[in-house]
């Protein structure tokens, strides 16, 4: 039987499923939520419920945070951070990778232990196989909270930084977003000769099952660095995409998520890399850190 005093910040749709699967697995759980009504499941199913941040950060050893955004974990941390002093935190609220680096110097600068997460799952997952849940920074935080969290589903520790989780969450979900979008554009073209979306989205589905392994060859390319294999070339794929904005158009739809990328692509062709393999399009993809501040 696990044991040891978990405290839970936050209860909305994830922070309650995290709250209701430390319960179940025999975690003591304290719970505190702005809106002091949903703590009343949580109390009925055995959590102990706090009134404040304060004395629900005295009730735990380890800290669980899942609030809406960066600026609410501070606005709430930051009063009771003498008694956080010598707690692990475990922030599983969604932020930015500088936002997860902010706290984690304001953590050190307090003598707080802290662990930043990024929930790859919904609500639903939690406590399953398939839940993916990865963290970063104090990497004896993680060691002292990873039987606690491997409870919540696959645990992954990323390193030291503290910001790695939510940088490698935000770049998958880059990924996901952006083949779903494609996966949009191809129903759209589809529906205008009457195809239904269900059955586009079937086609999709097998075509990119098929294409996604490809995705490490393109890897072995950009960290070879050379760009020549003799492969799909810059130009080759200028003109293969210029088809499809072209084909969508004539169909009627938009090609306003398929211009970026031709433009990138035209971008590599005119600095006189047109004969390079298409994926050096990455380089266009870095900002100067001037301008992306």
């Amino acid at each position: 039987m696990p044991t040891g005093n978990i405290t839970v910040l936050g209860l909305g749709a994830m922070g309650s499923a995290v709250a209701a699967r430390l319960r179940a697995t025999g975690y003591a759980t304290t719970v505190w939520n702005r809106t002091a009504a949903k703590t009343q499941p949580h109390t009925a199913a055995g959590s102990n419920a706090a009134a404040t941040v304060p004395d629900a950060v005295d009730a735990g050893d380890i800290v669980i945070v899942v609030l809406l955004d960066h600026r609410s974990v501070r606005e709430h941390l930051e009063p009771a951070a003498d008694r956080l002093r010598g707690k692990v935190v475990v922030n599983l609220t969604t932020t930015t990778p500088g936002e997860a680096r902010a706290t984690a110097a304001w953590a050190a600068d307090h003598g707080i232990a802290y662990l930043d997460g990024a929930v790859m799952a919904v609500p639903s997952m939690i406590g399953t196989p398939e839940a993916r849940l990865l963290y970063s920074g104090d990497e004896n935080a993680y060691a002292i909270a990873e039987p606690a969290l491997a409870a919540l589903g696959g645990a992954e520790y990323s390193g030291a930084d503290a910001g790695l989780a939510s940088l490698k969450d935000t770049a998958l979900l880059a990924a996901m977003d952006l083949m779903l979008l494609g996966q949009l554009q191809a129903v759209a073209m589809m529906r205008t000769v009457g195809v239904p979306a269900a059955e586009t989205a079937g086609e999709a589905e097998a075509w990119l099952a098929a294409m996604l392994p490809h995705g490490k060859e393109i890897a072995a390319i950009i960290d070879g660095g050379a760009y020549d294999t003799g492969g799909q070339s810059v130009d080759f794929d200028r003109r293969g995409l210029a088809s499809i904005v072209t084909a969508s158009r004539e169909q009627g739809v938009s090609a306003q998520l398929l211009e970026p990328h031709l433009r990138l692509l035209d971008e590599l062709s005119a600095t006189g890399r047109g004969a390079s393999d298409w994926p050096r399009i990455i380089d266009r993809l870095t900002i100067p850190k001037q301008e992306s501040r």
